[in-house]
């Protein structure tokens, strides 16, 4: 069993909610995933072993992981996007095409908080540009 879905199960088990076919299946496909994910998305693909999926399902199971902290959500374009959580927490989102890439940052978070004395939680950085696919149609 993969550590997340040990996690999990755990955090299910002590909330006394269901860990169910379906949410094991969209965390699956959010991990198994490199790329962002819409709701849509994640549906599209949960119905090729779940063709009895509904999209509500979907966002309940979506919105459920978030809580859990397995998952993270941002917003890009207007639209919600989905990745596996904690292991990005940047990501790089194009301003032409609204695409979103998560991208592994190191940052040395005792060297912040030695320096203004935050204690850091979490963190969340979004890099704005142009992605290298609407660079080419654009020149």
């Amino acid at each position: 069993m993969v550590l997340y879905q040990s996690v999990m199960i755990t955090i299910i088990m002590a909330e006394r909610k269901r860990w169910s076919k379906q949410s094991r299946t969209i965390l699956d496909i959010i991990y198994n995933n490199e790329e962002s994910l819409t709701a849509s998305s994640i549906y599209d693909l949960a119905r090729e072993t779940h063709p009895n999926i509904s999209l509500g399902t979907v966002y309940r199971n979506l919105r459920d992981l978030r809580e859990a902290g397995l998952i993270r959500e941002t917003t890009s374009g207007g639209v919600s996007v989905y990745f596996k959580h904690p292991f990005h927490n940047a990501h790089l989102e194009c301003e032409v095409c609204h695409s979103v890439i998560p991208v592994d940052l190191m940052l040395d978070i005792g060297d912040i908080h030695r320096r203004t004395g935050h204690t850091i939680k979490r963190w969340d950085l979004k890099l704005i540009g142009t992605c290298e696919e609407c660079e080419r149609r654009c020149t």
